[in-house]
């Protein structure tokens, strides 16, 4: 987000049905916006793992879809964002392998 923060454009093409942004405040605004959405992951996922949890579990709580959501691609994308996160809190020190496979909150 970092780097997509210093392109400078008049038009910025989005995925996941945003479309054409037109201008850099309203891109920037929207990068904002997803960066709360990160966070707000991030917080669930921390509190998720005050137990040592598994990739596989963190997948079952779901972070990104609704628990009732059943459709083919819920699952890997679930995955991708799970491995992401752990992977970035990880390398922040706030999360721990503290066994393979299973990860907990730093203390």
């Amino acid at each position: 987000m970092r780097r997509c923060r210093e392109i400078d454009a008049r038009w910025y093409g989005t995925s996941h049905q945003k479309g054409v942004i037109d201008g850099a405040p309203e891109f920037h605004r929207r990068l904002d916006a997803f960066e709360d959405v990160v966070r707000t992951r991030d917080a669930v996922l921390l509190s998720y793992l005050r137990e040592p949890r598994t990739i596989e579990d963190i997948v079952g709580h779901r972070l990104v879809y609704r628990p009732h959501a059943e459709t083919p691609h819920v699952e890997p994308v679930e995955r991708r964002t799970a491995v992401r996160h752990l992977d970035r809190l990880t390398r922040s020190g706030l999360v721990t392998e503290v066994e393979p496979g299973r990860y907990r909150v730093s203390h």
